[in-house]
């Protein structure tokens, strides 16, 4: 119940929590879901807010607006002046000389042809002889007008001779500085085409019967040659740094103003708008691919905490380092430190999946860049299949520079063909190849703190927990050296039948190690540590041994935890002897009281969940018993392990491990070369009993 006062009024009202069924509430559905939700979320808000400043910035401008101040730019970036490429293009074509045929002879015969008509006329020869005049018109490749034939003819031979100079003179000096034919059109070249207008009108008709282009324009040339100049023009970078003044208060934005603004990062209203809506709905997209394969393909993973933490916790470093890089050095950062992380920390499939959301979510923040994308993706793709054969840390830095290289070459291949800015793409191959020597550095540098922080195994931890000088081992050898010597050789059993099967083997032969540390307890109450001793189940009842003997995994667990064992190897602590009875104190304690119950004598479980684990229990089985044979053959002992191996699969013990009857006959036929291996027959030298 609320009241609120308000101007002596009282409002009063009531909320009211909805009841639910806690078994709803807390089901692994809902913490899954929960999770999913969660991780998503935080990627959501990361990837949206690298483009928030789109509706937050106040200068929103479009072509043709006043700036109201001064804009500054707010990052550096370089920006490919399109229209100043243009405008140097156009003053070159503009400035650009035509290319001309040059014919000298045209000159040449027909001012001859000029001077050979004004010498026909001063010898009065025009009446005798008309075959002077079909010469000159052969010449010129006209008639000549026949009012201009008899103009001449009136002239007196001063008034003649000083046309003649006139007119020679003029095609003299016209035909030095070129008469042009373009188009089919003639033009004298200047000055010339100024004192052609100041000629007489009769003089003037003589001349144009005697020009003809001696530059004859040549298109194609031209062509080629202003094409070859343009394409010597480099783009125009601009190399903006932030801070930089942009646009002056009071400019007009013009459209290469509003391209410069829009790389940038200023926007209009409309695109920001719009850039926002875009990005929220491609992340919404992704969720609505990515949420199912995540709730229904990878249960298992998200619902553990450990692995689900280390994922949440990659993802937000990774990501919000990649949302405060500069667009212009994004290639620095070394996406395959998460690739590497997620690849050795998690199951493949799930580390596959991973790194695909990975990449696609970044696909905002790097801006939607296609080239990052691809490259990365294919990286990653060749990554999978050689990560998998990456056993030492060594090898996993050799790995990051393999990567580097191929990326590398890949970038390249790619801005060829797409076309980038030369200054750029050098910038980012620069960049490409030091975040891929970074990478593998990076990756094994904070994974031992993944592995301790979140307990989960990889295989490098594998290889140290395998190190024999490790404080539980030396504990183990100093305090139950039988087992010790038991565990050696289920570990060398299980590795050799992990490895014939596909298993992992290295996993079996660390965990094998293990699987028996609990006996460090009461390490006396273990045959293989009495060395011959007195038992001391003798003097205690079938109960109390019972207990004692089934506590081991129990105590195991224990001594597990607190040396930071990861719990899949304390899972084989437990299930190594999954629900198996201890059918010899049984039998004494169904002496003592018929009424004893049989589950009472079993181990408490589970059974062996994995081939691993299941390998591990035939192997302790099989270890302690073929021991007993007296007569060590091929076949006493492959039919003493069969008849250990077909009691378990009676007794359900192999039930939930995924071994199938083809991969249990390799396990019976590795375990009998193995063991052949190690009991052989000795040769006895003279003397020796």
């Amino acid at each position: 119940m609320k009241k609120i006062e308000l101007f002596g009024l009282s409002l009063t009202f009531k909320l009211n929590k909805k009841n639910a069924d806690d078994a709803e509430l807390y089901t692994k559905d809902h913490h899954l879901k929960e999770k999913i939700f969660y991780l998503i979320l935080m990627i959501m808000v990361i990837v949206i807010s690298s483009k928030g400043g789109y509706i937050i910035n106040k200068q929103k401008y479009n072509v043709g607006d006043v700036a109201i101040n001064d804009i500054y730019a707010p990052k550096s970036v370089l920006f490919n002046d399109k229209d100043k490429k243009q405008d140097i293009i156009k003053n070159l074509m503009e400035s650009s000389k035509k290319e001309y045929i040059y014919v000298p002879q045209a000159g040449t015969v027909y001012i001859s042809a000029a001077e050979y008509l004004f010498d026909e006329i001063l010898k009065k020869n025009f009446k005798k002889n008309k075959l002077y005049l079909d010469r000159i018109e052969d010449v010129i490749g006209k008639p000549l007008p026949p009012k201009m034939i008899n103009g001449l003819t009136q002239l007196n031979k001063k008034e003649l001779l000083e046309t003649r100079e006139r007119v020679i003179g003029f095609l003299t000096k016209a035909y030095a500085t070129g008469i042009i034919r373009e188009k089919g059109v003639l033009t004298i070249s200047p000055p010339n085409d100024e004192a052609f207008e100041e000629l007489t009108d009769f003089d003037k008709k003589i001349v144009e019967n005697f020009l003809t282009a001696n530059y004859i324009y040549d298109e194609t040339k031209t062509k080629n040659s202003i094409a070859e100049k343009i394409s010597q023009i480099d783009d125009q970078i601009l190399d903006v740094k932030a801070g930089t003044l942009l646009v002056k208060k009071g400019d007009i934005i013009t459209e290469s103003k509003s391209k410069l603004l829009e790389v940038a990062g200023i926007y209009s209203y409309k695109k920001s708008l719009g850039f926002s809506i875009s990005n929220l709905l491609y992340t919404i997209i992704l969720t609505v691919i990515f949420y199912p394969l995540l709730v229904t393909k990878f249960k298992k993973n998200i619902l553990n905490k450990n692995i689900y933490r280390s994922l949440f916790l990659i993802y937000t470093i990774g990501f919000l380092v990649f949302r405060f890089t500069k667009l212009d050095h994004i290639y620095f950062v070394p996406f395959e430190t998460m690739y590497f992380l997620m690849g050795i920390l998690f199951a493949k499939d799930f580390a596959i999946l991973t790194t695909a959301m990975a990449i696609s979510y970044l696909f905002p923040i790097v801006g939607y860049d296609p080239v990052f994308v691809i490259v990365t993706t294919l990286v990653c793709i060749m990554g999978t299949y050689l990560i998998e054969k990456v056993t030492t840390r060594q090898e996993l830095i050799a790995l990051g520079m393999k990567l580097a290289v191929t990326k590398f070459f890949l970038y390249l291949l790619l801005t060829y063909f797409i076309g980038r800015e030369q200054n750029l793409v050098v910038l980012q191959s620069g960049e490409i190849v030091v975040s891929g020597l970074l990478s593998g550095m990076l990756a094994i540098a904070v994974l031992p703190y993944f592995e301790k922080t979140f307990n989960i195994l990889t295989t490098f931890r594998l290889l140290e927990l395998g190190d024999l000088s490790h404080p539980l081992l030396k504990l183990l050898s100093m305090k139950a050296p039988g087992t010790f010597h038991h565990s050696m050789m289920v570990a060398t059993l299980s590795e050799a039948a992990a490895e014939a099967i596909g298993a992992n083997a290295i996993f079996a032969r660390v965990a094998s190690y293990y699987h028996d540390i609990g006996k460090m307890k009461r390490p006396k109450f273990y045959v293989e540590n009495q060395e011959g001793g007195e038992n001391p189940h003798s003097k205690i009842s079938p109960f109390l041994s019972n207990l004692i003997i089934t506590s081991h995994t129990k105590d195991g667990n224990e001594l597990g935890r607190e040396y930071k064992i990861p719990r899949e190897i304390r899972d084989v602590m437990f299930e190594h002897q999954g629900t198996t009875m201890l059918a010899y104190f049984y039998n004494k304690a169904k002496q003592l009281d018929p009424t004893v119950i049989e589950d009472d004598f079993r181990y408490s479980g589970p059974t062996p969940r994995s081939k691993e684990s299941a390998i591990i229990m035939l192997a302790d089985s099989v270890e302690a018993a073929v021991r007993s044979i007296d007569e060590k053959t091929p076949i006493t002992i492959e039919n003493m392990l069969r008849k250990i191996i077909n009691a378990k699969i009676e007794e359900n013990q192999l039930s939930e491990a995924a071994l199938t009857f083809k991969e249990i006959e390799i396990i019976i036929k590795t375990f009998t070369k193995v063991l052949m291996s190690i009991h052989h027959v000795r040769i006895k030298y003279p003397g020796q009993k």
